[in-house]
């Protein structure tokens, strides 16, 4: 059964591609397009693929996934910059290491056949370990983006074009490697050599869910625009089980929602659940999905659409360093442990906690973070239905409407209390420290100081 479901994923796939297309190929063969014609259709396409891919390849898990999107839009964006409008600046000075190739203004260049082979070429590389029809799914994809690209151009150009955004992609990939936390962390997501520290409220694996600690050094990756140490979660109170302290009102919070959960309760913890390795995209996915959504939706500028994902990378990427830098300072015991010693001894929740440290919330941390950034670009007040689960057969999830990004955000966070998997103070803090983490990623300079 699992096979057939895979399957049949990857065909929605491959027939959406083909069908997206059918449309760009018909225009585009008199002429070879400009990137303000298919640069937007092209980067949407590449993260639909990036979903998918992530679905499919074991060990992206939702740090893992955020670093990505941060590299891959990181790159996207330099590959098309020479032929965005002028006001738009490369941001490789402002990393130290970063070496990128320099355009050649001598030679025509096409900057969507440069994009399409940049992402091709650095999702190859990200996602090396993927299983081979991946591979192949990726090879088709580039494939027919570079039919309906070339059309009559020149060839000097399609072949100048597809070298340059290949070099920068390998630019961008080499220097995320100099990065050895994060580089290949989907090989080795659980440190059996970690030990927690002991003592009453640390954490401890779920016995529902016995795993080593996962990625218990990620609060020391790379991050591209804070500085984690500048971010870090508030103190927690005195830990204590007595009737009178926060862990055991909010525990009992969790319990008394849980038994049983009303049936919108329900839906918000499964429609944000996103923990199903295998099966659907990460929690940071999610995010991710929400963005392909408004880039459908709006179809901005390229310019606009590049920007888009290069910053809800960086956000979504540095939230979960930042989150996973306080993670494993206070090791804060999941509320499964503190219930089931204290309330109710045979207590589960509705899925089970992941493995690693309550405080704060990575849900919470992240979603806020990207929801800022898309505030930002799209604004405070934006109507989405968000359909992201619309392909998920291994169980149904209906569409959720919301008027604002920062009410995505305060759901997905509350999910997390619905789902028994977080204390509402790690809810609280995420919310906190994602909404200024993706304040500070908003500020990155894509366009010239004089342009803003």
């Amino acid at each position: 059964m699992k096979t057939a479901r895979t399957q049949y994923r990857r065909t929605l796939f491959l027939t959406a591609v083909a069908a997206g297309l059918v449309f760009f190929a018909k225009d585009f063969q008199q002429r070879p397009p400009s990137v303000a014609e298919a640069g937007t259709a092209i980067a949407l396409d590449w993260n639909q693929f990036i979903l998918h891919a992530e679905t499919h390849t074991e060990g992206f898990r939702p740090p893992v996934a955020a670093r990505t999107y941060g590299y891959a839009g990181l790159a996207a964006y330099e590959a098309a910059l020479p032929g965005l409008p002028g006001c738009y600046q490369s941001l490789g000075a402002f990393f130290p290491g970063l070496e990128l190739p320099l355009p050649d203004s001598n030679l025509g260049f096409n900057p969507a056949i440069a994009l399409n082979a940049c992402y091709s070429a650095i999702l190859g590389k990200f996602f090396a370990s993927s299983p081979q029809t991946i591979n192949k799914e990726r090879m088709v994809l580039e494939s027919k983006w570079e039919e309906a690209l070339s059309g009559k151009a020149d060839a000097a150009v399609v072949l100048y074009s597809k070298e340059y955004g290949r070099d920068v992609a390998h630019a961008v990939f080499s220097w995320s490697a100099t990065d050895s936390l994060g580089h290949l962390s989907n090989l080795h997501n659980y440190d059996r050599a970690y030990s927690p520290p002991l003592g009453a409220g640390k954490w401890t694996p779920s016995p529902e869910f016995p795993m080593p600690a996962m990625l218990p050094h990620w609060g020391k990756v790379r991050p591209f625009v804070i500085r984690p140490a500048d971010y870090i979660a508030r103190p927690l109170p005195a830990y204590s089980a007595e009737p009178h302290s926060a862990y055991y009102a909010q525990a009992l919070e969790i319990l008394s929602l849980s038994s049983p959960l009303s049936n919108e309760n329900r839906r918000i913890a499964e429609f944000w659940d996103d923990d199903h390795p295998g099966l659907a995209f990460t929690a940071a996915g999610h995010w991710l999905a929400i963005t392909n959504q408004v880039i459908e939706k709006e179809k901005p500028a390229p310019e606009k659409t590049l920007e888009t994902y290069l910053k809800v990378g960086f956000a979504l990427a540095d939230a979960s360093v930042a989150c996973w830098f306080s993670k494993y300072r206070y090791n804060l015991e999941r509320p499964e442990t503190f219930i089931r010693k204290n309330l109710a001894e045979n207590w589960r929740p509705h899925a089970p906690a992941p493995s690693f440290p309550s405080y704060p919330s990575g849900h919470s941390t992240m979603g806020a973070a990207a929801a800022e950034v898309l505030a930002r670009l799209y604004g405070e007040q934006y109507e989405l239905t968000d359909e992201s689960h619309k392909d998920r057969q291994e169980f149904r999830v209906q569409p959720r409407h919301f008027s604002s990004f920062r009410e995505m955000a305060l759901e997905n966070s509350l999910s997390r209390i619905l789902l028994g998997v977080h204390f509402r103070m790690d809810c609280e803090e995420g919310l906190r420290l994602g909404a200024l983490i993706g304040k500070e990623v908003g500020k990155v300079p894509a366009k010239k100081p004089e342009e803003l």
